[in-house]
């Protein structure tokens, strides 16, 4: 037998039989009617950001699930009824919130929950008739037969509680997206006013904390009080993370949050936000997350320049290696140019170099630095070179290599008469970087004007290096792969040595008379002359132009 309730709902502040009089009547109790416009299907409801789920958690209703959804359910409205059938003046999305006044027969549940799910209600907000009291069978049968998600609402809540709930919530979520969409147009506006500097001045203002964004560790856009050394953490806490946000640890101690900027692999733009990851806040990931994009598309606008500077500066350097004019110089007028030569480096790494190494120019002691890719050796043209020396050259090189993440073997001379001088002065300098690449020069930067004649030799063409070394060496190492007699070796200890005969020998391990045999034998293999000095300039050049100690002839 179903029971009804005698006395005055403590829930609605309504009489029984008023309450049973708007049924009748078909007025809404508790909230204004919400009618559907024809044609709207059931659940076609305004979105207001409040999720089911939510609100049963708020703190202080008691509110739970007796039957839970499968997925977040968003919640458009709660009303309160005890109308047998009030599917005709819901909108779809509602938390019909009942104290079960239409429970008069048998099958009433099973019809008032049918009502609701054809009318797309949320779910049932049922309220029990007694402290610890249940929520009746025949309203969980039916609510489990369709699927609709049950609340059990305590006796001592009044519905009107649970309204307050959810239009607090709702209005919060209100204030949130139009906080968003402000944040939307401030960070629009930033994007076409100061490009990337702009936007990370104007996510800090809306973190009220301090951002970076590190496109590798030395291009970097900061807020003024960003941690000092936080830009080479962040992009070696994020080329290691998989899964982001990801926090890393400062060298201070002090944990900060990366997010990844790059949305292609593998990555080398960051973002870092100083708070850590735990104690960010719903509201702080929103903003972090609604910035990814601008700062995504200025990242894509950033790189398209430095390609397109990069390709204009490559034609300007094969104009004035070429000795044709090569139109307005790079840089203004200057009295002096010094060129430093590395090895080149492809893709986003090497126009990276553009914005990370002219900022380091003048604390390196250039007044301006252009930075020329190339895909042979690489091109800085520092101006003026009249102050540059060996320190302005390693200084430089040191961010170049900071950049790279790996040390490198470089190149540079001076343009005495400046930019008509270039051409010969970009050719030196790279022949000094090869030299110096190949071990063959006594320092990993070479100067080119301080080389000796024989490495200046070798630092012209490697396939015309290679053939003279085939010339000269080649039936020797072909000797010693066949017979293990080490004439190669023998050769090299003897010049090192100026010709010293006992010393040599010494050195090798072995008898002066062996080393004799070994030397005519190298003369009878070769059909060189060792007491001729042209020979054993050949010998000399041949041998230090070898590649690598691995190779054979080393």
């Amino acid at each position: 037998m179903v029971r009804i309730r005698s006395q005055r709902s403590s829930r609605t502040g309504m009489s029984l039989t008023a309450m049973l009089q708007s049924s009748r009547t078909g007025a809404q109790v508790g909230n204004r009617r919400i009618l559907r416009t024809p044609g709207q299907e059931p659940g076609d409801c305004y979105s207001t950001g409040v999720y089911l789920h939510e609100l049963v958690a708020t703190e202080g209703l008691g509110l739970r699930f007796v039957l839970r959804p499968s997925r977040p359910v968003p919640v458009s409205w709660v009303h309160s009824t005890d109308m047998a059938d009030p599917s005709g003046y819901l909108g779809g999305g509602e938390l019909i919130l009942t104290i079960g006044l239409w429970r008069q027969a048998e099958g009433d549940a099973e019809r008032f929950v049918q009502a609701l799910h054809r009318s797309g209600a949320a779910a049932l907000g049922y309220g029990v008739e007694a402290p610890g009291a249940d929520i009746p069978a025949d309203v969980l049968d039916a609510c489990r037969s369709i699927g609709l998600p049950l609340v059990r609402v305590p006796h001592e809540v009044p519905f009107i509680e649970v309204a307050r709930a959810f239009h607090a919530a709702a209005n919060a979520e209100r204030h949130d997206l139009r906080r968003l969409v402000r944040h939307h147009e401030a960070l629009a506006a930033a994007v076409s006013g100061g490009g990337m500097p702009e936007l990370v001045r104007v996510l800090a203002a809306q973190l009220a904390g301090d951002v970076w964004v590190a496109d590798g560790p030395e291009v970097v856009w900061a807020s003024p009080a960003a941690p000092p050394g936080a830009a080479a953490v962040t992009c070696q806490r994020g080329s290691q993370a998989v899964a982001f946000p990801v926090q890393a640890v400062l060298a201070d101690s002090t944990a900060v949050t990366v997010m990844r900027v790059d949305e292609v692999a593998p990555a080398r733009c960051f973002l870092g936000y100083a708070r850590p990851v735990a104690a960010m806040t719903a509201a702080e990931r929103r903003v972090l997350d609604n910035a990814l994009p601008y700062l995504r598309g200025e990242l894509v606008r950033v790189r398209e320049r430095r390609g397109h500077a990069a390709s204009r500066r490559r034609e300007q350097l094969a104009l004035a290696e070429s000795g044709r004019p090569a139109g307005p110089p790079l840089a203004g007028p200057a009295p002096a140019v010094a060129v430093l030569a590395y090895p080149a480096v492809p893709g986003p790494v090497a126009d990276s170099l553009l914005d990370a190494v002219p900022p380091a120019a003048r604390d390196c002691g250039a007044d301006e630095v252009e930075v020329i890719p190339d895909v042979r050796e690489s091109v800085l043209i520092l101006r003026p070179g009249a102050a540059v020396g060996d320190q302005t050259v390693a200084c430089l090189l040191k961010c170049v290599e900071r950049q790279l993440d790996r040390e490198v073997h470089a190149g540079w001379t001076l343009a005495r008469d400046g930019e008509s001088d270039l051409p010969r002065a970009v050719t030196a300098a790279r022949r000094a970087a090869r030299l110096a690449a190949t071990g063959a020069g006594r320092e990993r930067v070479a100067r080119y004007e301080r080389l000796g004649t024989h490495e200046v030799l070798l630092a012209l063409d490697e396939e015309i290096v290679g053939g003279f070394e085939d010339l000269v060496l080649g039936p020797l190492v072909e000797y010693d792969s066949r017979h293990g007699s080490q004439l190669v070796a023998t050769l090299r200890e003897f010049l090192d040595r100026n010709g010293a005969y006992q010393a040599s020998a010494e050195a090798l391990g072995i008898h002066v008379n062996t080393l004799r045999y070994r030397l005519v034998t190298i003369e009878q293999v070769t059909g060189r002359d060792l007491r001729r000095m042209a020979d054993k300039v050949d010998f000399y050049l041949a041998l230090r132009s070898r590649r690598s100690p691995e190779d054979p002839a080393a």
